[in-house]
């Protein structure tokens, strides 16, 4: 295949792999994949500077097979388009990139020293742009930090999330879902560590941005909802708290297919809240919620 030729390939499979894949559409992308790593091996073998072709090409299958859970042959793909850039020069996007799929697995499959160390190299291919590509490590540097913060090292943790969120903040701007997303990240790991005041602020911010974003009725409204209302009820505003979980059920009200986990959950919360306060009104009013059905 002539390079014109495979550069149209993986350009197609890449605009596939962009959007949703299906049962209709398993088979096509697959034989697609596959053809566009057989050329471009093809091709490898008479011009050496088409390395980077596979290693693209290798890239993209890898996703594919990640995409629909086939995690294995994924990291055969991803590992083996590593092993091609590692000999090419100007290929940090690259490098990152695919790092970022091998974390991505290993996070998935809860293995967090994996997972760690590919984050950090993504993170640092994609530092050595340039410029560097910003947004990329504040994505990055979020997904580490969980890592970080279920292990218990939140000063780690907070480090990344407030770099993230800097960053999200100077490139999107204050009044952005990402934004709000990193407020409600570092409110979460304020909360966790006992910090109650930050958190608050946190989570207000949050609220703030994704009450002018979304409305004041949307998933992502309640769940600024419910992360303040168990701020609230941490220092024994409990009014505020039953005000937050309300508002909170409402939005996952709007969609309870999605959410229903969630959901569970704040009712769950909210009941604890209400019977450790022997609030008996409040509890018959959340039962009526559900048609004298709740337990």
């Amino acid at each position: 295949m002539s390079a014109t030729a495979l550069e149209s390939a993986l350009t197609k499979l890449a605009t596939k792999l962009a959007e949703p894949i299906t049962d209709a559409n398993t088979a096509e992308i697959r034989a697609l994949a596959d053809k566009v790593v057989k050329d471009a091996r093809a091709n490898k073998e008479t011009d050496l500077l088409s390395a980077q072709d596979l290693a693209r090409g290798l890239e993209l299958r890898g996703d594919f097979f990640r995409l629909i859970g086939d995690f294995e042959e994924a990291q055969k793909d991803y590992f083996e388009a590593l092993s091609l850039l590692m000999c090419a020069r100007d290929v940090d996007e690259a490098i990152g990139r695919v790092s970022t799929g091998l974390a991505v697995i290993h996070d998935g499959a809860g293995n967090d020293g994996q997972a760690k160390s590919y984050y950090e190299r993504a993170i640092a291919a994609f530092e050595r742009m340039c410029p560097p590509a910003a947004l990329d490590i504040a994505d990055l540097s979020n997904n580490l930090a969980f890592i970080y913060e279920a292990s218990g090292n939140f000063d780690k943790a907070e480090t990344l999330l407030l770099s993230s969120l800097n960053t999200c903040h100077q490139v999107l701007g204050a009044e952005h879902e990402q934004t709000a997303l990193l407020y409600n990240n570092v409110g979460t790991l304020y909360f966790k560590a006992g910090h109650d005041e930050r958190a608050r602020e946190m989570h207000m911010l949050a609220l703030g941005v994704r009450t002018s974003i979304f409305g004041g009725i949307h998933p992502e409204t309640s769940q600024s909802h419910g992360n303040l209302a168990l701020v609230f009820v941490r220092s024994q505003e409990l009014n505020a708290a039953k005000n937050h979980f309300d508002k909170a059920l409402d939005g996952l009200e709007m969609d309870l297919e999605n959410y229903k986990e969630d959901y569970d959950t704040i009712v769950a919360n909210f009941r604890d809240v209400l019977e450790s306060a022997e609030d008996r009104k409040g509890l018959r009013q959340l039962n009526a919620r559900f048609g004298g059905s709740l337990i």
